[in-house]
C-alpha cells in the first residue's frame, strides 16, 4: 500500500503502488448479485442505411434495438413497438453575400426574407435566434426569442432576394443560384461539426464546461463573418471573459452572454433562422426491446452516459445489444485527435472512460472516474502558492520537473481518482495520471498539431502544477466477499478565475488518462518518426496516414515493430525518464505486445468495454466484468427518463414572486413506461428516486437588460418563491423555469409582466 507523502520525481515509483486493483479478501462458491461495469454483456454496432435499418428492426431472430443518427425509412407504416428519441441535430444559418449586399438595412431585410422561405416540417423548426430550447441557457434569452418571433415582419409579396441552400428541401423555392449571383446562402451546420470546429474534443482531452452552451456555439458559428471591427472586437472580449470565468454573478454572466449575441448579430452579416431535430428510433417491444432510456439533448443516443444506461428488457443484467448507425466509420480510431465522426464517437463512448461525462439533458458534467474533494478555497481574487515539489511540464519538450519556489495559482482542485488496471493487464500508476500534462505541453504548440492545440488550450493556459499526495482505501462488502479499492488523491493547481466554482474548474485539467502512458508514448513516437499524424488536418498537410490503432493493418505492423524496439531498450519518453525506470517500462511494452498479438489492435483503455472484433460491417465490444473496475452497474440510471416541470402559475406578492408547477414523469408499468402529468409536491418521486427541483428566474427591464437573475427557494406550501430586491420604477418581465433533476431540455417557462412603482 502506498504511504501518503509528497510526489517528487524520485517519489513516483513509490506512488506507483497506489494503483487501485480491487482485492477480494474473502471468497465464496456462489455468484454474487453485484456487477461492475454496465448492462449489456456485448454491444454490436453495424453501419446501416435507413432502408436496411427498417428491415433489421423486423428481423425476428436478431432484431435491431436502436438506430442512431437519423430515422429508419419504412416502406409502410412504422411498427407500433418503435419509439423516437429527439435531440438537436443542427442549426440552420443564413449568410449574406457581402459582394452584393453592403448596407446593413439591405442585409437585415434579406435575412428576414431568407427566413420566410425556410421549408419547415416535423423536424425543421423556424427559430430566429441562435439559442434553442435544446441549449441549457435558453431561459436566459427567452424574452429575445419571443420578441424575435413576434416582431418578425412579413415576407415581401414578390421575393427580391436570391437565396441558395446547401441541400435540397431546405428552402421553399430555392433559386439554385451560384457564383456571385446569390444574395443569401442558407446552410445547415450540425452541432457535431460546430463543436469540432470550435476545438472541442470529448475523447482523451476534457471538453470545456461550456461546450453545449448556446452562447459558445453561437460565437463559433457567427463570429467568422462579423464584418464590423467594433462588434468583432467586442465579441472576442466577451468570449474571453466568459471562458475565463470572470463573471462574478448570474446577472452579470447572463448580461455578457446576451451582449455577445448582440455583437454577433447586430450587423446582419448572418443569422440563425431555424434548427433541425434528430429522431432516432428504438424498440420498445415488451420482451425484445430496450429500456432505461436517456437521450442527450445535442447528440441523442450517441453519448457516453446513454451507453451506460441502456439495458435490454429480456436480459436486464446481461444480454446482447445490437445498434445500427447511419454512417460507417471514416475517421481514424485514435483517442488523441481521432474518433471525430459519429461512428468513432460512439466507439469511444463505449470503450473510453473519461474523468467526467457530459450530462444528457443540460450543459453540466457528471463525475465518472474522478471525484472532487472539498478544499478550502482562497478568497476571491487571491492567489495561492504552488508547492515547490508539484510537477509542471517544460515548454516544447514536456519534461516533467518540480515547480520550484515562487509559483502561484488562483485555485486548487483536489481529486480522488478511481483508478483501475488497463486492458493489457498493466496497473494504473502515477505516471499514467501525470503524463497527459506533459504530452499536451509538447503537442499543444501550434506548430505541432493545430487540432491538439485547440483541444488542449484551456488545460495548457490554466494548468500550474500537479501533486499526488497519497491514496484513500475503500471497501465494498458484497455478501461474504469484500472488495478493496485504493484511490490516488491528486492536487491540481490552476489559474482559473472562477474560484468559487470547483465543478467548473475541475473540468479544465483533471488528473486522468483513459489510456496507459506507454500507448500514449507509442503514438507520440509514431508521429515523431513520421509514420502517421494525430489529426486529419495534420495528416493531410504532411501527406501522412491518419494515425489508427485498429483498422489499418500497415500501421499496426509498424507500431508492433516499435513496441519490440522499445521493449528491448526499456524506452520511456523524456517526460517520464525520472519517473519510470527501464525495467518497469520494458514490462509495459511486453504487456502491450501480448495484447496486440492476441487482439490484432492497439485500442487499450481502462473503460467498461473492450473491442473484440471489427470490420467495415460490424464492431463488437465485450463488457469488462472485472471487480477491479470501480464503477458499478446502475451508476448513471439517475439520468434515464428525466422528469419535466411545467410552471402553471406565477403570482406577485409585494417583492416576492410565487410560482406553482406540475411535473411530467415516466411511470413504469411492468416492462413499459408511460408519461403522466401530476401536481409537483415535495414528496413526489420518480419511481423510487426523489426529484430535485432547480428553479431559476430572470427579470428583464423595458430596455431589454437583465436586472436580476438567480434561483428560488421552496416555501412550505410547495410554491417556489423569489424575493426581488427593490427595482427602479418601470415595466418588467419575470420569467421562471423549474428544471427537475437539472433537465433543461425544451422547458415550459412561466411569465409575469409587472410594474414597479
Amino acid at each position: 500500500m502506498f504511504t501518503p507523502g509528497l510526489l517528487t520525481r524520485q517519489g513516483v515509483l513509490a506512488a506507483a503502488m497506489l494503483s487501485a486493483a480491487a482485492v477480494p479478501v474473502a471468497r465464496a462458491g456462489h455468484e454474487i448479485s453485484y456487477y461492475p461495469s454496465f448492462y449489456p454483456q456485448e454491444i454490436r454496432i453495424e453501419p446501416l442505411d435507413p432502408d436496411a435499418a427498417a428491415r433489421e428492426f423486423g428481423n425476428a431472430k436478431d432484431p435491431l434495438h436502436a438506430y442512431l443518427g437519423t430515422a429508419p425509412r419504412f416502406a409502410a407504416d412504422v411498427p407500433a413497438n418503435l419509439k423516437s428519441a429527439v435531440s438537436l441535430r443542427s442549426l440552420i444559418v443564413a449568410r449574406i453575400n457581402p459582394q452584393r449586399l453592403a448596407g446593413r438595412d439591405a442585409r437585415c431585410r434579406a435575412l428576414v426574407e431568407a427566413a420566410s422561405r425556410l421549408a419547415t416540417g416535423p423536424d425543421v423548426v423556424a427559430h430566429a435566434y441562435p439559442i434553442t430550447p435544446y441549449h441549457a441557457d435558453y431561459l436566459d434569452h427567452i424574452d429575445r426569442v419571443l420578441d424575435r418571433h413576434r416582431d418578425a415582419p412579413p415576407a415581401a409579396p414578390e421575393p427580391t432576394t436570391r437565396v441558395r441552400a446547401d441541400s435540397d428541401g431546405l428552402l421553399a423555392g430555392n433559386d439554385g443560384s451560384d457564383g456571385a449571383s446569390w444574395d443569401v446562402d442558407v446552410r445547415e451546420v450540425t452541432i457535431d461539426t460546430l463543436t469540432r470546429d470550435a476545438g472541442v474534443s470529448f475523447n482523451t482531452w476534457p471538453g470545456p464546461p461550456w461546450a453545449k452552451d448556446g452562447w459558445f456555439q453561437a460565437y463559433h458559428l457567427l463570429r467568422p463573418v462579423v464584418s464590423d471591427p467594433i462588434d468583432a472586437r467586442r465579441a472576442d472580449e466577451i468570449h474571453d471573459l466568459l471562458t475565463g470565468g470572470d463573471t462574478r454573478d448570474d446577472t452579470r454572466r447572463i448580461g455578457l452572454e446576451r451582449d455577445l449575441v448582440t455583437a454577433l448579430t447586430r450587423g446582419c452579416d448572418s443569422a440563425v433562422i431555424g434548427y433541425r431535430l434528430r429522431r432516432e428510433a428504438y424498440s420498445d417491444d415488451f420482451s425484445n426491446g430496450i429500456e432505461n432510456i436517456a437521450v442527450d439533448s445535442q447528440s441523442g443516443f450517441n453519448s457516453p452516459v446513454v451507453m451506460r444506461t441502456l439495458k435490454l428488457k429480456d436480459l436486464p443484467w446481461n444480454g446482447w445489444m445490437r445498434l445500427g448507425i447511419d454512417t460507417p466509420a471514416a475517421a481514424a480510431w485514435n483517442p488523441i485527435a481521432g474518433f471525430t465522426d459519429a461512428a468513432g464517437r460512439l466507439v469511444w463512448s463505449i470503450v473510453g472512460d473519461n474523468a467526467f461525462l457530459p450530462i444528457p439533458y443540460n450543459s453540466l458534467w457528471v463525475a465518472n472516474r474522478t471525484r472532487i474533494k472539498p478544499v478550502e478555497a482562497p478568497a476571491a481574487g487571491r492567489s495561492l502558492r504552488v508547492p515547490p515539489d508539484a510537477l509542471i511540464p517544460e515548454p516544447q519538450n514536456g519534461r516533467l520537473v518540480p515547480a520550484g519556489a515562487d509559483h502561484g495559482a488562483m485555485t486548487k482542485i483536489v481529486y480522488r481518482v478511481l483508478a483501475s488496471p488497463f486492458q493489457d493487464g498493466t496497473a494504473m500508476e502515477a505516471a499514467d495520471l501525470v503524463y497527459p500534462y506533459a504530452f499536451a505541453a509538447k503537442w499543444g504548440a501550434t506548430t505541432a498539431d493545430a487540432e491538439i492545440a485547440a483541444a488542449t488550450r484551456p488545460m495548457r493556459e490554466q494548468f500550474k502544477g500537479v501533486r499526488i499526495t497519497g491514496a484513500e482505501e475503500t471497501a465494498i462488502a458484497i455478501g461474504d466477499r469484500v472488495f478493496t479499492y485504493r484511490s490516488p488523491i491528486v492536487e491540481v493547481y490552476l489559474d482559473a478565475m472562477a474560484v468559487a466554482d470547483d465543478h467548473r474548474n475541475a473540468l479544465v485539467a483533471p488528473p486522468w488518462s483513459a489510456i496507459p502512458w506507454h500507448l500514449l508514448a507509442l503514438m507520440d513516437a509514431a508521429v515523431t518518426r513520421r509514420l502517421a499524424a494525430f489529426s486529419e488536418s495534420e495528416a493531410r498537410r504532411r501527406n501522412l496516414p491518419w494515425l489508427d490503432l485498429v483498422r489499418d493493418p500497415a500501421q499496426r505492423i509498424a507500431l508492433r515493430a516499435l513496441i519490440t524496439e522499445f521493449a528491448a531498450s526499456g524506452y520511456r519518453p523524456p517526460a517520464l525518464e525520472d519517473l519510470v525506470d527501464a525495467a518497469a517500462a520494458t514490462a509495459r511494452w511486453q504487456a502491450l505486445a501480448r495484447f496486440v498479438d492476441a487482439h490484432d489492435h492497439l485500442l487499450v483503455t481502462n473503460g467498461p468495454y473492450q473491442l473484440r472484433r471489427f470490420s467495415p460491417d460490424v464492431y463488437t465490444f465485450d463488457v469488462v466484468r472485472e471487480f477491479s473496475y470501480p464503477v458499478g452497474l446502475g451508476t448513471f440510471d439517475f439520468f434515464a427518463y428525466p422528469a419535466t416541470a411545467f410552471v402553471t402559475g406565477i403570482e406577485r406578492d409585494g417583492p416576492r414572486m410565487l410560482a406553482t408547477a406540475e411535473a411530467e414523469i415516466a411511470l413504469k408499468q411492468q416492462r413499459d413506461h408511460r408519461l403522466v402529468r401530476i401536481a409537483f409536491k415535495p414528496d413526489t418521486l420518480r419511481e423510487t428516486l426523489p426529484i430535485r427541483p432547480v428553479p431559476r428566474y430572470i427579470v428583464v427591464g423595458a430596455d431589454g437588460r437583465v436586472v436580476a437573475a438567480g434561483g428560488a427557494r421552496r416555501d412550505e406550501d410547495g410554491r417556489f418563491a423569489v424575493s426581488l430586491a427593490p427595482l427602479p420604477a418601470g415595466d418588467y418581465r419575470f420569467f421562471m423555469a423549474v428544471f427537475l433533476d437539472g433537465n433543461t431540455v425544451d422547458p415550459a417557462i412561466g411569465r409575469l409582466d409587472f410594474r414597479s412603482e
